[in-house]
């Protein structure tokens, strides 16, 4: 059975993958080469050593706002959006916290960051919606594995 390292010490040493360069060792210089080539590698780099494969038949989502709001003195609108896996409100389903800024005219580049705080404890806005899901850390806000205001 599998068991769990929580002792740093007991990690063996590693080598990262340059990001990069690709398998074959040429370098990475250009968005297209990333596009093209060195994505889908790295990709499935994280497929065999991380996240396991990506289901093959198509996962009917929908996306839910659940709140809307101008952000970051007005420079970025923050939207609350819920993504259904399922075709009914149950579960799973995956928050996210979106920031879009304004100034751009159209695409933007994204940045997704995972937690298992809650959204509301990645800002100090105080209007971010506060998590009803249990948390497993007791700490500042988390009261009964529960995320309060305080969060």
């Amino acid at each position: 059975m599998f068991k769990a390292n929580y002792d740093e010490s007991l990690v063996p040493e590693y080598i990262l993958p340059d990001p990069l360069v690709s398998n074959d060792g040429s370098p990475v210089s250009t968005p297209a080469e990333w596009r093209d080539k060195r994505r889908a590698e790295v990709l499935a780099l994280f497929e065999t050593y991380v996240y396991g494969k990506t289901p093959e038949r198509v996962i009917d989502t929908r996306v839910v706002t659940l709140a809307e709001a101008d952000s970051c003195g007005g420079k970025a609108k923050r939207k609350e959006v819920r993504i259904y896996f399922t075709e009914d409100d149950s579960r799973p389903y995956l928050d996210l916290l979106v920031y879009i800024p304004e100034a751009t005219g159209g695409p933007a580049p994204g940045f997704i960051g995972l937690n298992f705080q809650g959204n509301h404890s990645v800002t100090e806005e105080s209007d971010v919606i506060v998590s009803d899901e249990w948390m497993r850390l007791k700490g500042i806000g988390v009261v009964g594995n529960r995320a309060t205001e305080e969060a």
